[in-house]
């Protein structure tokens, strides 16, 4: 496909937005909302129960997630609503015990510290690797890990400066101390690919409204044979039993855990759009979008190269990030007020921690690049 046909998947730049903001959400393709509508639709005005053909989308949408991880099967895919649930599903399912250590590192978002957090309560403990140069790398892991170490989890992408893991590295120095090796996906899944097999993954978790394209509220869980077989479910309900419609029979056998946690009622609208969106990305190709990407973010780079008081603090290696390129400005006090006045100009960025993030997706142009960064420097 052509530059001109990936931005006819999308409506939102016709009214002249210029949209660099994928890292906190990004525009619906048309035909997510599309999809969403065919559902809603049937919703309102019938067939109203449609059970058959949400199954269909349900287990075929399962499918693109396993295609896009290159996970062994589809049935090592949970849906769920958010990072932070699958990541907080993983924490309080492993009972790990008082004494054992997490290890994480202080560029982490949120999503990915808090669910190991709560865990102190229990007395585990949470230690933390500073980053040399915006980057943690598998040395550094190695190094951290103690006789206590009994999972590390790490961004695959880091929300703020955009430095991209080696997770293979990592993954591997996990198997072979036989420790979990937990990923947030949400800031690299649409933007750069993942093999959970390869890099030696336990549990992959992400939300879709970043750069996968999907409606809020969607996410996957990914989990190994091996933890999904060392979990206790932190949730349960109706359908975490063997035979669900045996409404009376309250003592049947549980099902596996990545099944046990889809507990009811599923998120089919989001689902819908998740499906189209999905399909989007597997029809185009995964590295096709991160080769783009990788242009896009050389391209930035070489705009903001010679402009005075600018300093990069994204890596500029192209093996150490995807998507987001971060930067400072010496003059800039307050990047949170340049940012709303460029959204008065239709111009989406976002300043994060004093810096400012741009954060382009496939469809962008040299041109909207361009001008951002004179509107920006005006």
């Amino acid at each position: 496909m052509t530059k001109n046909e990936y931005r006819e998947l999308f409506s939102h730049h016709k009214n002249g937005t210029v949209y660099l903001n994928h890292a906190a959400i990004s525009p619906m393709p048309i035909a997510t909302a599309e999809a969403i509508r065919t559902f809603l639709n049937s919703r309102q005005n019938g067939p109203v129960e449609d059970f058959e053909n949400w199954m269909d989308i349900l287990r075929e949408t399962r499918t693109f997630v396993a295609r896009l991880i290159h996970a062994e099967s589809s049935e090592q895919i949970t849906f769920m609503g958010n990072t932070s649930d699958g990541i907080s599903a993983v924490a309080e399912g492993l009972n790990l015990e008082p004494g054992n250590e997490v290890l994480l590192n202080r560029m982490e978002f949120p999503s990915n510290v808090q669910p190991f957090r709560a865990l102190e309560r229990k007395g585990v403990s949470v230690r933390y690797i500073d980053p040399v140069d915006g980057m943690v790398t598998p040395e550094m892991i190695q190094s951290s890990i103690t006789q206590n170490t009994k999972l590390v989890s790490i961004s695959a992408v880091q929300y703020l400066n955009g430095f991209r893991a080696d997770l293979e590295g990592i993954g591997t120095i996990c198997k072979e101390k036989d420790i979990w090796f937990v990923v947030d996906g949400i800031q690299a899944l649409g933007a750069s690919a993942i093999n959970v097999q390869s890099a030696c993954i336990d549990a992959l978790a992400t939300g879709g409204h970043k750069w996968l394209m999907s409606p809020m509220g969607t996410g996957f869980l990914y989990l190994s044979e091996k933890l999904s077989k060392s979990m206790t479910p932190s949730k349960t309900g109706w359908l975490s039993v063997e035979e669900p419609w045996e409404l009376t029979n309250f003592d049947q056998p549980w099902v596996p855990v990545n099944q046990h946690l889809e507990t009811g009622t599923m998120n089919m609208a989001g689902i819908f759009g998740m499906h189209a969106s999905l399909n989007m990305f597997l029809d185009i190709g995964v590295e096709i979008i991160r080769q783009e990407l990788l242009r896009l973010t050389d391209e930035l780079m070489k705009m903001l190269k010679n402009r005075s008081g600018v300093t990069i603090v994204t890596p500029v290696d192209r093996k150490n990030r995807s998507g987001i390129l971060t930067f400072s400005r010496e003059s800039d006090d307050f990047p949170d007020n340049v940012v709303r006045s460029l959204k008065d100009q239709k111009i989406i960025i976002s300043a994060r921690e004093g810096l400012y993030r741009i954060a382009p997706h496939f469809y962008n142009t040299t041109d909207e690049l361009e001008y951002t960064i004179n509107q920006l420097f005006k």
